[in-house]
């Protein structure tokens, strides 16, 4: 039997595929390092496109958990929710605010990729998001 070329291919990079886990910790990576050149430069254009992008990857976070799946449990759904807005209406405010500090969002992003790497809640910031407001 003949396998299609397209199959193969898949079956190629299938080892090499990130799984969803990973993925998630790459865009917080990415997230973090524009958000850290943004704090350390006075561009405007860098700082509008680091929010830019803080926005949307917590816009996603926020459609992807108030539809229920089954898949996340209710609890860290309500997390993931609070959370993501937190950080977006924190966002909203460095958006129309460019003297707000970027470290409450660069402390959230490090503490999410802190999470998704497994690293213990000890070895990671304590980020009280109820101070940012």
């Amino acid at each position: 039997m003949m396998t299609h070329p397209a199959m193969r291919a898949y079956k190629s990079v299938a080892g090499y595929s990130l799984s969803g886990r990973d993925a998630e910790t790459s865009c917080f990576k990415l997230l973090l390092e524009d958000l850290e050149t943004a704090a350390a430069t006075q561009d405007l254009a860098v700082r509008n496109a680091a929010l830019d992008r803080h926005q949307r990857l917590w816009s996603m976070i926020m459609k992807a958990n108030t539809i229920e799946t089954g898949v996340t449990a209710e609890e860290d759904r309500r997390l993931f929710v609070t959370l993501a807005n937190k950080a977006q209406r924190y966002g909203i405010r460095a958006i129309l605010d460019p003297q707000a500090s970027l470290t409450p969002l660069i402390e959230i992003a490090e503490n999410v990729c802190a999470g998704l790497e497994g690293t213990t809640a000890s070895d990671s910031l304590d980020l009280e998001t109820d101070a940012l407001f």
